[in-house]
């Protein structure tokens, strides 16, 4: 793999020195990255808790992703729409990919004290990072449009082929140079820690609206009017990265060449190449000093959110019966508030359950107020269970933390009540998390079917809570 990348590097060493980079050193630093990948495992390939995953596993999962996507655009009549709609589901699980695992590589402070009193610049630097997560995320780009290459020869033999695995790469690069270029025009405007907190949330908000869109576009869908349908180049359509590459693999076939077709597809290759010049010769000081920003935590805005939320810490006094179980709550509200990794584990839940919400009640759009009132029974109680439930997901991810050893203090501690740590902690986290949610809930259903179901909202939330205590228990 490492000889690999090194060679398919060195075909771009010319235009990698154009961008003044410092090409020995950079070759010298990407192999011992890479390196170190393969004796250690690639991380973007782990999940918490889980074994290390093998390059050639991850290969086959995406390669299953990429076959069901391929077949479903490809089943749409014409090749410009099914090809933007192949290169929007690439593009998005690449950045998914990149926000959710590549963005601490990208940003990795680990080798500061190595790189950065030395002199490499902060072209080789960035261009350091950005191919090597290039190589992971080409790979991944590689096994999702596989068997859509396939498709493309056997459909359209000939450059088409040829032309669409450039257009992979290029949609590849040019997603990485976009959001690494967001990236930088964050933290020109925030601090350290602010900047970080951005990136926590950016995520949990694409991971909302992805889910939404895999849950309700297909809904949307008529299969006779996709197969049938033909996209015609509007002025938005200028505005659609997807869409210029899909026009660029249209453009091979030489059946129909019109202009807007050539500005389509030269702007498939002007922006990923002007983008990585821009980024890499005039923006990278910006990204040397994030490494340096972050070589050094800050302590201040620990301390400043540690002292925000005091109302909801007070509650403490209402629903603790014990000093341990005091403990347990602010230890839990304070842990909660800044911790990035729970957040990111927690807040999406509450989305999803708005979309599963959607899709459970399914309203009519034309009078919704109605159709919601006359919804059956079976639709309301599913509504309250599972909408309600996603309030309980905080109490789930208390277990998991990435310092498990930390542990030892609890035992060692001359405590003769240890179970009330636990339940402040629960108490904690249901009054912070479950009940503002069933209260929404409870709203909403009061108003749309009346006070008799009020008994059913009752008994399902002592449901949802029983099922959280026996699922600490």
């Amino acid at each position: 793999m490492v000889k690999l990348a090194l060679f398919l590097v060195g075909l771009f060493k010319k235009p990698i020195q154009w961008l003044g980079v410092d090409y020995p050193q950079f070759e010298i630093l990407l192999r011992t990255k890479l390196t170190i990948d393969n004796r250690n495992g690639s991380s973007a390939f782990q999940t918490p808790g889980s074994k290390k995953r093998t390059f050639l596993s991850q290969f086959i999962i995406f390669t299953l992703f990429g076959f069901l996507f391929g077949v479903v655009s490809f089943y749409i009549g014409d090749i410009m729409l099914s090809l933007t709609i192949l290169f929007s589901v690439i593009m998005v699980t690449l950045t998914m990919t990149l926000l959710s695992e590549f963005t601490t590589v990208l940003f990795d402070h680990r080798d500061n004290s190595i790189l950065l009193p030395r002199p490499v610049n902060h072209r080789t630097l960035l261009m350091l990072r950005l191919s090597h997560i290039q190589f992971y995320m080409g790979f991944i780009a590689l096994a999702l449009s596989l068997a859509s290459g396939i498709m493309v020869a056997i459909k359209y033999p000939g450059i088409a082929v040829l032309i669409f695995f450039v257009a992979v790469g290029l949609s590849t690069w040019m997603t990485l140079i976009f959001t690494t270029f967001i990236y930088l025009l964050i933290s020109k405007t925030v601090d350290g820690e602010r900047f970080k907190d951005i990136i926590t949330y950016v995520q949990i908000f694409i991971a909302i609206i992805i889910f939404a869109g895999y849950q309700l576009i297909p809904r949307l869908m008529d299969e006779d009017i996709l197969s049938n349908v033909a996209m015609s180049v509007q002025w938005w359509t200028y505005l659609l990265p997807p869409a210029w590459f899909a026009a660029l693999i249209k453009l091979s076939l030489f059946t129909d060449t019109t202009t807007p077709l050539l500005l389509l597809s030269s702007l498939a290759v002007v922006f990923p190449l002007s983008g990585a010049f821009l980024l890499i010769r005039f923006l990278s000081k910006g990204f040397g000093n994030i490494l340096g920003e972050g070589s050094s935590e800050s302590v201040a805005p620990v301390l400043k959110k540690t002292t925000t939320g005091k109302k909801l810490i007070r509650l403490n006094r209402f629903f603790c019966i014990s000093d341990l179980e005091t403990a347990g709550w602010n230890l839990t509200m304070a842990t909660t508030k800044r911790d990035r990794k729970f957040k990111q584990s927690v807040y999406p839940y509450f989305g999803i359950m708005i979309v599963f919400a959607i899709v459970i009640l399914k309203p009519d759009l034309h009078n919704p107020v109605v159709s919601l009132q006359e919804m059956g029974e079976l639709s309301k109680y599913l509504f309250i269970f599972l909408v309600g439930f996603s309030g309980s997901a905080a109490v789930s991810q208390l277990p998991y933390t990435d310092t498990p050893e930390a542990a030892w203090i609890y035992r060692a501690l001359p405590l003769k009540e240890r179970g009330h740590l636990l339940t402040g902690a629960v108490k904690a986290m249901l009054i912070r998390f479950f009940l503002p949610v069933y209260l929404l809930v409870t709203v909403s259903s009061l108003f749309l079917w009346g006070f008799n179901i009020f008994p059913q909202i009752v008994l399902g939330g002592m449901g949802i809570i029983l099922l959280i205590l026996m699922t600490i228990y």
